[in-house]
């Protein structure tokens, strides 16, 4: 009798072992997935800064007034 309550606690610990190691393995692959996308939304944050500046620096940019004159007489200022 005893056998077979040794042999269960046995087959209980290895099936949790089993079971945390699986555990381990979804949390590191979750926590991969999570850091690649952190990633590509920081690269992107930064590209979108970069073409915004440069919408507003060709906004901004210096112009004469003829060229101001000749924006507004055409409609595109």
């Amino acid at each position: 009798m005893t056998e077979y309550v040794a042999l269960g606690v046995v087959a209980l610990v290895v099936i949790a072992l089993g079971l945390l190691v699986w555990f381990a393995y979804r949390a590191g692959k979750n926590n991969a997935s999570v850091t690649t996308a952190e990633a590509g939304t920081a690269s992107a944050n930064v590209v979108t800064q970069k073409a915004e500046a440069m919408a507003q620096a060709e906004t901004n940019k210096p112009a004469t007034e003829d060229d101001v004159l000749a924006r507004l007489k055409d409609g595109t200022a």
